[in-house]
């Protein structure tokens, strides 16, 4: 299941979290970050169970700046549930804003 937090292993082999999901345009896009080496990023599109990266300058602008504001809405939640008070998978929760 798509959601903030979970863990995804893409067709690089390699496992990424979800750090966002928004949408535009009817269509969702999420912000991924490598769980292994967490200045690498992916922003892409999910469509029907699929991560299809971004690669249109002009999206990707836009869907930065749309990241950027739920990460600012969402950010104290995020401290809440995995930094104060850490749940059992907390462990499993990787974050990382490249802004």
């Amino acid at each position: 299941m798509l959601e903030q937090g979970s863990t995804w292993t893409l067709s690089d082999g390699n496992k990424y979290t979800v750090v966002s999901i928004v949408k535009e345009k009817n269509k969702k896009y999420v912000y991924l970050i490598n769980r292994s080496e967490i200045q690498k990023y992916i922003i892409a599109e999910y469509v029907d169970d699929e991560i299809i990266e971004v690669v249109d300058p002009d999206l990707l602008e836009v869907l930065i700046v749309k990241f950027n504001e739920d990460l600012k809405e969402s950010l104290p939640k995020i401290i809440s549930d995995y930094l104060i008070r850490p749940r059992s998978n907390a462990s499993n929760f990787c974050f990382y804003v490249h802004l």
